[in-house]
């Protein structure tokens, strides 16, 4: 399974995004593009198949909140918990599909199981799409806090929406079973747990 990411539909303005058409702009796409075109050639010269998954944006538990600019769940959650001011990055207004990591992994293991479904390209999303803004107003009212966000300067080359077309995905008879509140508490909870440790 290659890990591929939806950045690869950065440069296409039409959404859902197909399977069908990519156009990475971004450095970490092209190398991610560069990364499938990798195993594509390594399956071409072994037998072994390679299917692609291009993930969306996955939170959940054991997400990793310490890169410079963390994921934005892990970001509101821990800076709320704290009583800090999450940052917003420009107006709020970007929206992202979010599907949580059970719901990646249950497809994980179907997609290990099911030999028909190998050497294909899937998208990993829940085929919904959730402003910045809205996500935090979600958290915040999980957490009944009344911290404000306090808004800085767009990063460059982020993408102004992504939404995920998953057809492919729901033809395996998988479909997202977390709704995105269910799993912003579940993910609240883990958090104040591991804070509490």
């Amino acid at each position: 399974i290659y890990a591929d990411t939806s950045a690869e539909y950065e440069g296409i303005g039409s959404f859902p995004s197909s399977v069908n058409h990519i156009r990475p702009l971004s450095v970490y796409a092209c190398s991610k593009r560069g990364g499938a075109l990798m195993a594509e050639a390594f399956s071409q010269l072994h037998p072994i198949a390679v299917s692609y998954v291009r993930y969306f944006n996955v939170y959940g538990p054991a997400q990793d909140f310490r890169r410079v600019v963390p994921p934005v769940m892990s970001a509101f959650v821990l800076r709320l918990l704290r009583g800090e001011s999450p940052v917003i990055y420009g107006d709020g207004k970007k929206s992202r599909d979010f599907i949580h990591v059970d719901d990646v992994n249950a497809f994980h293991l179907k997609l290990l199981k099911e030999p028909a479904l190998w050497g294909k390209t899937f998208n990993l999303g829940s085929g919904e799409s959730h402003t910045i803004l809205e996500i935090f107003q979600k958290i915040q009212r999980l957490l009944s806090s009344t911290l404000a966000p306090e808004h800085k300067p767009d990063l460059p080359m982020e993408a102004q929406m992504t939404l995920a077309d998953i057809k492919e995905s729901l033809a395996t008879g998988w479909s997202p079973k977390i709704r995105l509140e269910e799993g912003l508490q579940d993910f609240i909870q883990y958090t104040k747990r591991r804070l509490a440790t």
